[in-house]
């Protein structure tokens, strides 16, 4: 005879918490994807842990949450990690009678757990002889665990030895192409030029040689005199935020454009330009100014 629940909260704590563990259970057959059904299978373990927390077990909930949810998944889920989400099993490499092997050996195993189930006895509620709040039960357990099950236990640690031991086997594999060094990085540049026409140099900084320096102003070359598009960030680029120089700058433009037609005498730097000293603390000139005030522009433009 099935022993009968205290009352309607832990009936209802007890239908509640079992959906949803079949729930999770159905999902980590049915998932497809590892992640989702190691977070299933997390699921079903928390509620094991709740429902023995509702019979008065709370060492047996603890160590349900610590040891299985909180070490044996975590195990799972790092060996997830290392293979890669996208590892999957070669189906079209298994043979037929693996399979109906596995298919009657999954049946026989389902009738013997029904025929324990039927054909079982559950006895009251046994007792205990120790203070339940002391150190005996634990003590107990203890005891049982490693005196007299000390096989079991060794092979539950093989177990995870060997899980580990097969994840780091499984992900070192074979290099597929070789290690990008340095060296390949540079021949790799140098082909990009000769195929593309891509700078194989360090491209500029926003706002070189030109009058601002904001991100999305494009930079000035001091060897060519062009101007240098892909200075600006690419994410601005991409995202058209980039300003066109005509719209900043048009002299300095008007100036490119005539540098490039040969007319260097009409471009703004073709005359001598005076440069006032930065006065800025350690250079040379006049004194740096006192505090932390900064250089400002003035009315007249001196700096």
């Amino acid at each position: 005879m099935w022993p009968q629940m205290s009352g309607i909260g832990e009936a209802l704590l007890f239908w509640c918490v079992a959906t949803i563990m079949v729930v999770a259970a159905l999902g980590v057959l049915f998932l497809k994807r590892a992640a989702y059904a190691a977070l299933c299978m997390v699921v079903v373990m928390l509620g094991v842990a709740v429902l023995y927390f509702a019979l008065q077990a709370p060492f047996n909930g603890v160590v349900q949450v610590v040891v299985y949810t909180g070490a044996i998944m975590m195990l799972f889920l790092f060996v997830i990690m290392m293979i890669g989400l996208s590892a999957r099993d070669g189906f079209e490499e298994q043979r037929p009678g693996y399979i109906i092997t596995a298919v009657i050996l999954g049946i026989a195993l389902a009738g013997l757990g029904i025929a324990i189930v039927l054909h079982s006895t559950v006895t009251g509620p046994g007792t205990i002889d120790v203070d339940p709040y002391s150190n005996g039960p634990v003590t107990g357990l203890a005891t049982e665990l490693f005196a007299n099950h000390w096989l079991t236990i060794e092979l539950a640690a093989m177990l995870l030895v060997t899980s580990a031991v097969g994840a780091v086997l499984m992900t070192n594999s074979d290099r597929l192409r070789p290690k990008f060094t340095q060296r390949a990085a540079a021949e790799a540049r140098m082909k990009e030029y000769a195929t593309k026409g891509a700078h194989p140099g360090q491209i500029p900084a926003p706002g070189v040689y030109a009058t601002s320096n904001a991100v999305d102003n494009p930079a000035i070359s001091g060897d060519t005199g062009t101007i240098v598009e892909e200075s600006i960030p690419r994410v601005l680029r991409v995202r058209g935020l980039g300003k066109p120089m005509g719209a900043l700058e048009p002299e300095v433009t008007k100036s490119l454009q005539l540098a490039k037609a040969g007319r260097d005498q009409d471009t703004l730097w073709a005359e001598k330009t005076i440069v006032p000293q930065s006065r800025a603390w350690g250079m040379p000139g006049d004194k740096a100014p006192q505090g932390l005030k900064q250089v400002v522009k003035n009315q007249g433009g001196d700096q």
